[in-house]
């Protein structure tokens, strides 16, 4: 009674905001120790039961279909998408929201039913060309309103390839025919990157997996970039990338800021070097500039800590 209580106190609090959701994990885990493992193996047993039913209601979905999905007329095949979303949200609506494993298993079953949702949409075709945005759009809207009311690192991760995939196919959609599809790709990247440093480091996502997916997404904008004929972009977006890092790293210490920002110069300067002096040179700056970065990032932020401390 007591452990519900609790995780009902817990979930109102995130709800309103007054404590993060990884804060709460943490206070129900320590709690569960304290009760006793037997109820922390109940939970743990529960958790994995819940993944392996949703895996089972699409592997069996999928033999049904198997062979017979061909013949199946556009209509039959939305149907059976949907009707899967519809059963998915509502087992994750009786499972409830609340810190933990159910709210780790409800965040699974909302992203899975959403995919079921863009499926269906896309089998049906409605626009034509533009199905496949507008079903991503769709599908990227049901997994932002479902990370709002349940925020989980696996529902920000799934928000951050929904955000991809319905840039990408938006930019296809505009421009149908373009010279380079990397440059579409470079820029959806490089927008959603952005994105999801900023609102990392205001503590919207978490700042360790959104600093993470920012620098992972600004670093693949400026390599499809590369691709293309405009490499004076790609030098900037790096530069850019490290500056930004570099700036949000003196502020909050995140590993992946500073593991994108040496990744970053150092792909960065043997590719510009490689292109004029020589691929060898190019590797070899590429380094010694990524041993700098590391040790100023590293005396700066030692040196910071220190004056906080001293202050």
């Amino acid at each position: 009674m007591a452990d519900k209580d609790l995780s009902h106190a817990l979930a109102n609090l995130v709800s309103r905001g007054e404590l993060r959701q990884e804060d709460a994990e943490r206070v129900e885990v320590e709690f569960g120790k304290l009760s006793g493992s037997s109820e922390l193996r109940r939970k743990v047993v529960s958790e994995v039961g819940g993944y392996l039913g949703g895996l089972f209601i699409v592997i069996s979905l999928l033999i049904l279909v198997n062979g017979r999905w061909h013949h199946l007329s556009r209509l039959t095949q939305f149907g059976l998408f949907i009707s899967m979303a519809l059963l998915i949200f509502v087992l994750s609506a009786v499972i409830g929201i609340f810190p933990g494993a159910r709210s780790r298993l409800t965040g699974l079953l909302n992203v899975v039913a959403s995919t079921c949702v863009t499926v269906a949409l896309i089998t049906v075709k409605i626009l034509g060309h533009g199905s496949v945005t507008l079903a991503f759009s769709i599908g990227w809207f049901l997994v932002l309103v479902t990370f709002l009311v349940n925020k989980t690192l696996f529902g920000e991760l799934s928000l951050a390839l929904f955000s991809i995939a319905t840039g990408i196919s938006g930019m296809l959609l505009l421009y149908p025919h373009p010279t380079n599809n990397s440059y579409a790709i470079a820029i959806t990247f490089l927008a959603v990157g952005t994105i999801w440093l900023v609102f990392s480091f205001k503590q919207f996502f978490n700042r360790t997996l959104g600093s993470a997916i920012g620098m992972t997404m600004l670093f693949l904008s400026g390599q499809f970039m590369f691709n293309g004929d405009y490499r004076f972009v790609t030098y900037l977006i790096y530069l850019a990338t490290v500056g930004a890092a570099s700036w949000l790293y003196s502020r909050s210490a995140e590993w992946p800021l500073l593991v994108g920002s040496v990744l970053t110069i150092t792909v960065g300067t043997g590719e510009f070097v490689g292109e004029t002096l020589g691929g060898s040179v190019g590797a070899a700056l590429g380094l010694l500039s990524s041993g700098v970065l590391f040790v100023t990032g590293s005396a700066y932020s030692f040196r910071r800590a220190k004056r906080q401390r001293n202050a």
